[in-house]
């Protein structure tokens, strides 16, 4: 009972379990397309088969039977089930497999018969004949069956995987000028008994590769425009002499049909024919050319854009009316169009104007959702829970410019950002971005109520480079600041007002996860009292984030960070709120928040004038959502002496902080080591890390281990 009640469940969803000791061994049940009621359960057996179990052949044809069961038993749905039976056998090498089958409706039975016949095995594949490319080369066609001879293994006979080899090789050879190579795999002579692993098979493939073809004399025939004679004959002369496929025939018609369109002879007609010379292997390709009339745009129609503005529209299309048509320019407005991200669906095609020689160009647009709203809660460490919210609108009245409304809440602070972007300014590629803020945060240190605007401009450049140039202004309150942090003479309440650019190029493969590339960036800012502010500085910072695929199918991650902040013309010090602290959750992690470096006399921290970050990291994925790492961090923050001859560094002159900072740069690195699990989210990762502090120092209060749980890769 127990194998028939086996495949009972996996073959019907609401299977009957016979009680008489005599129930049959496979039972299913359906209903019956006349009577719409449920009938006694149908036998379905499987006999003759030794090689493979009746519940993998049943498993292998349970959508034909289930079909035979539900849709009336039509003797169709076994036949493919016999069909689907003899295709398990043959991909398991029994070449001869034949499935009958007989049923017997007065006794609800299906009866199977399985001849299996002799199994082949194949061990060894041979081409012969080929002279031209390595039987290496041919083999690696199919993966598959390159490793399993490559390992001395034999592997099952299927007819389908050696047709596929055998056609691989002759498109192969087609695509290489051999258009004459025959390729065929040789028939097999077998015994009764086939080929087991003992003594398998060699297949052997029959190869004729004939006379290779180049492309000889290219003539153009027909109505050919003076004008376009240079960039025809250039088309031509870069196709002589090479390889003859023949998909060279559609390059051909295709450049010059392109280079005719773009010449404005839209309805141009392009026919291109091949002779092949056996006795010189030379491809003569003739292309016939009708160009017809020159078009001229005469208007241009616009539909679809229920939202966008037809100006904005207008502004993308480098096609007006009046002007020559041209396949180029089509398709700048096509890409100019579909890259603003405002539409799902970009077309435009040309229709019959009003005289020959004159059409219209019809821009069809889909308009996306422009509107969104989100909300997306997080945690972090030191923060622990946060709640993002905001609104975007990407089509601020049908002008393409952006909408943004961004605030944040946590335990430790809120903030509000409201923001105009125009990815076009002034018809450019350029994006300005105007966005006022207010942030409020309660640091270790100190409490900082901030609130300005800011003005920037971004351009992307080749090689995936991005470059920023901008203004920052700021109003500063700090609050809540430690005794020693407060040092004298430094301002608490004051104005930013800075210069900034920032370069970055960014090739990793992945923004949440990434396995190979790096991501660099070098950003500096200069704060001056005649932009606006009340303190003067200059801060530079830069960093490399660094992947590659590692042994085991891991990623090595490796990451650089570093800043300098010093003050210039007479500025005493630098505020609490612009100096650099290191420790965290995504800095050096067997740190708490900002608690690396120089500390008060209450255990609080000073912060510095540089800090420096370094990485070595080794991530895993061990499901597609589910993912490990080990980690090394080092870090630290300079000058990391709280006095010195009883005066603080942050204090002293431009001069003397420059001294502190580079004496200290190098030194007084804190390390972190741990590991980490992460779980995928459409957001980011949710990260859980435990770094432990291998060099604690003894008199300080530092964490032996801390444990951090956050959103997002630490870098």
């Amino acid at each position: 009972m127990l194998p028939a009640f086996a495949l009972l469940l996996l073959l019907v969803p609401a299977p009957v379990l016979a009680g008489a000791s005599d129930a049959p061994p496979f039972s299913l049940t359906g209903t019956t397309a006349k009577e719409g009621t449920r009938p006694g359960p149908w036998r379905i057996t499987v006999t003759g088969n030794q090689a493979l179990d009746e519940r993998g052949l049943l498993r292998a044809a349970r959508e034909e039977i289930d079909a035979f069961l539900n849709d009336g038993q039509t003797a169709s749905a076994i036949d493919d089930a016999a069909f689907k039976m003899e295709m398990a056998y043959r991909h398991q090498g029994y070449y001869q497999a034949i499935v009958d089958y007989q049923i017997r409706p007065a006794a609800k039975t299906v009866l199977f018969t399985v001849r299996e016949g002799a199994r082949l095995m194949v061990g060894g594949i041979e081409p012969r004949g080929n002279r031209a490319l390595s039987t290496a080369k041919l083999l690696a066609l199919a993966p598959g069956i390159n490793e399993a001879l490559a390992r001395h293994r034999p592997f099952p006979y299927v007819a389908e995987e050696i047709d596929d080899l055998v056609g691989s090789i002759r498109d192969l050879y087609l695509s290489e000028g051999y258009l004459r190579a025959t390729v065929q795999a040789e028939p097999m002579t077998i015994n009764e008994t086939g080929a087991n692993a003992d003594h398998p098979l060699t297949v052997a493939i029959q190869i004729k590769e004939g006379r290779r073809y180049t492309v000889g004399d290219i003539e153009v025939r027909g109505e050919v425009p003076d004008s376009l004679g240079e960039q025809i004959k250039a088309i031509t002369d870069r196709l002589q002499g090479r390889v003859y496929q023949r998909r060279l025939k559609l390059l051909l018609k295709t450049k010059l049909r392109d280079c005719l369109e773009n010449a404005g002879y839209a309805e141009a007609q392009v026919t291109v024919n091949e002779s092949l010379d056996d006795q010189t292997g030379r491809a003569k390709l003739t292309a016939a050319l009708k160009p017809g009339l020159p078009v001229v745009v005469e208007a241009i129609h616009v539909q679809g854009n229920e939202r966008t503005s037809r100006e904005f529209i207008d502004h993308r299309l480098k096609l007006a009316p009046g002007q020559p048509y041209s396949l180029k320019a089509r398709r700048e407005s096509f890409n100019a169009l579909y890259q603003t991200g405002l539409f799902s669906h970009v077309d435009l095609h040309l229709t019959d104007g009003s005289t020959p020689g004159r059409q219209v160009l019809a821009v069809t647009v889909k308009e996306r959702q422009a509107r969104e709203v989100y909300v997306e809660p997080g945690w972090g460490s030191y923060e622990m829970l946060r709640l993002k919210s905001g609104y975007k609108d990407s089509n601020i009245l049908g002008s393409g410019r952006i909408l943004r409304l961004d605030s944040e809440v946590s335990i430790m602070g809120r903030s509000l950002e409201v923001g105009v972007s125009d990815p076009w300014f002034l018809g450019t590629d350029i994006t300005a971005n105007l966005p006022f803020h207010y942030r409020y945060r309660i640091e270790p240190a100190y409490t900082l109520e901030n609130s300005g605007a800011d003005l920037y401009f971004i351009k992307k450049l080749p090689q995936r480079l991005t470059a920023t140039l901008g203004y920052q202004y700021g109003k500063n309150v700090v609050t809540d600041i430690h005794p020693d942090a407060d040092l004298q003479g430094i301002e608490s309440n004051y104005e930013t007002a800075q210069i900034s650019g920032q370069l970055v190029r960014d090739i990793r493969d992945d923004m949440f996860f990434p396995t190979q590339g790096y991501r660099g960036n070098l950003a500096l800012a200069l704060a001056r009292p005649y932009f606006g502010g009340t303190i003067a500085y200059n801060r530079l910072q830069t960093g490399v984030r660094y992947f590659r695929p590692a042994p085991g199918g891991g990623v090595l991650a490796l990451r650089f960070n570093t800043g300098f902040i010093l003050p210039t013309d007479g500025q005493q010090g630098i505020p609490v709120s612009e100096r650099f602290f290191n420790g965290g959750e995504n800095s050096v992690r067997s740190f708490q928040a900002s608690k690396l470096g120089p500390m008060d006399a209450s255990g609080e921290p000073l912060g510095g004038a540089a800090f420096s970050t370094y990485t070595v990291e080794w991530r895993k994925k061990f499901t597609t959502d589910l993912a490990w790492s080990l980690f090394y961090d080092l870090g630290n923050v300079s000058p990391n002496r709280s006095t010195v001859n009883g005066q603080s560094p942050l204090a002293a002159s431009a001069d003397a902080l420059m001294r502190a900072t580079w004496r200290d740069y190098f030194s007084d690195l804190r390390s972190g080591v741990g590991g980490g699990l992460q779980y995928m989210l459409p957001v980011g990762p949710a990260r859980l890390d435990l770094a432990f502090n291998p060099d604690r120092h003894p008199a300080s209060s530092e964490p032996d281990y801390v444990v951090h749980f956050s959103i997002g890769m630490a870098f």
